[in-house]
């Protein structure tokens, strides 16, 4: 689940080609704007939300990495193509 300011801060990041605008109302950032304001619990004129990143990650990189396939390319012949170029030989062995 994203916080607010991670949602703040891709919506503000996103803009959409083919119509040429942004992808969230100024209402609804405006309105994510005051809710984290509260959620800090300081004044509008000292937050610095915008320039903060958030560097928590929900998940941990362990989690992250079990979660990847394993891929085993060793027996995998190189098409004769590139092996017939000699800054390719390496692929031989």
């Amino acid at each position: 689940v994203l916080s607010v300011q991670q949602l703040y801060k891709i919506c503000t990041q996103y803009w959409d080609d083919k119509y040429n605008t942004e992808s969230v109302s100024e209402e609804v950032l405006d309105e994510m704007r005051t809710l984290i304001t509260k959620e800090s619990g300081q004044d509008s004129s000292e937050n610095t939300f915008l320039l903060d990143d958030e560097i928590s990650m929900p998940i941990s990189l362990e989690e992250i990495g079990d979660s990847m396939d394993s891929k085993e390319f060793q027996h995998i012949a190189p098409p004769p193509e590139l092996v017939a170029i000699p800054a390719f030989q390496f692929l031989k062995s």
